[in-house]
């Protein structure tokens, strides 16, 4: 079995937190001091809310891919059960360079034992460390540190990436951790993310839109690309989503340090809102009354958009994309 990295991050994703201290040898402390973009989805929190239990009813069926099925099954992983925290960072591989390495880092439970032998059945090697060992997953086309590569420090904690992001996380862990929370950069903005976000993403935009493989948001409405433009004229964004259970809450926020900037942030977001609610209105037109309630927002610094979605017309909306 032939597996690269994207298929590895898409794993990750697969298996894919309150906004917290972490534990010093946890996923959260591992955040490449450098990381340009950071996603954190908690798993935990999902698993007992009603809204959020929607998500996971696919989750442990990959019939699609028999290998994935067999790998799950022989390695007895179940991610919607033995999953609780997802983090995902993007960091240069050099300063002022445009290439981008990416790290998973995974809290749960894992049976190493059975894990590493599925990997080892299916041909991955042993690589072994003063901080600890990992395993480089198969691929004979690869001969330099893009190799997809997994680790196993504990029962508790996983990590996935390319072989320099996974070396370079073990070797953290031994230090105690990055300090990236603590660290200024792109770690001050954290204190704007709702502190009981169950997913939360935040990116460095200026650095990186240097990266030809960082995160981009797909534009496939007037409204997005608008939006996507004005977001590319600040210099830090964030998004996150509260589950309560009962209903979903979302939030953003963009920050700029002009005040032209900053309006057409305003703007853009505010004619977005209003398109969106256009395109709605004959489909799903509770979600019109829902959009409505959304609350645009500018400081001295930020431009912030909050508002809450009720469970019952997530799943109208849902129930209507799928009948199209």
């Amino acid at each position: 079995m032939e597996m690269k990295l994207r298929h590895l991050i898409a794993v990750g994703m697969l298996l894919a937190a309150p906004l917290a201290m972490a534990k010093t040898t946890g996923a959260m402390s591992l955040i490449p001091r450098d990381a340009v973009s950071v996603g954190v989805v908690r798993i935990a929190d999902m698993r007992t809310s009603p809204l959020s239990g929607m998500l996971f009813q696919q989750t442990d069926k990959v019939s699609s891919n028999g290998d994935a099925e067999r790998f799950l099954i022989e390695a007895g992983l179940k991610p919607s059960k033995d999953v609780d925290l997802l983090v995902v960072a993007v960091s240069p591989k050099t300063a002022l360079g445009s290439e981008s390495k990416i790290l998973v880092a995974v809290e749960g439970r894992f049976n190493v034992e059975r894990l590493t032998k599925a990997l080892s059945d299916r041909g991955a090697i042993v690589k072994k460390t003063a901080n600890g060992s990992y395993y480089l997953l198969p691929d004979s086309k690869k001969e330099d540190d893009t190799k997809g590569v997994v680790a196993f420090p504990d029962a508790h904690l996983a990590l996935m990436g390319d072989e320099s992001s996974v070396a370079q996380a073990l070797a953290d862990r031994s230090a105690g951790g990055t300090a990236f929370i603590t660290a200024g950069g792109l770690a001050r903005e954290i204190g704007r993310i709702d502190t009981n976000a169950t997913a939360w993403a935040l990116v460095d935009v200026t650095r990186a839109q240097r990266l030809t493989n960082s995160p981009r948001v797909e534009n496939k409405s007037a409204a997005a690309q608008q939006i996507g433009a004005a977001l590319n004229h600040v210099s830090t964004i964030a998004l996150w989503a509260t589950d309560t259970g009962d209903a979903l809450k979302l939030g953003g926020f963009g920050v700029a340090n002009d005040a032209d900037t900053l309006q057409l942030l305003e703007d853009t977001l505010r004619g977005g809102l209003a398109a969106m609610r256009l395109a709605v209105q004959d489909k799903s037109p509770d979600l019109v009354t829902v959009l409505r309630r959304f609350d645009v927002k500018r400081s001295n610094d930020s431009v912030t958009i909050s508002g809450s979605v009720p469970a019952a017309s997530l799943k109208k909306f849902s129930e209507h994309q799928h009948k199209d």
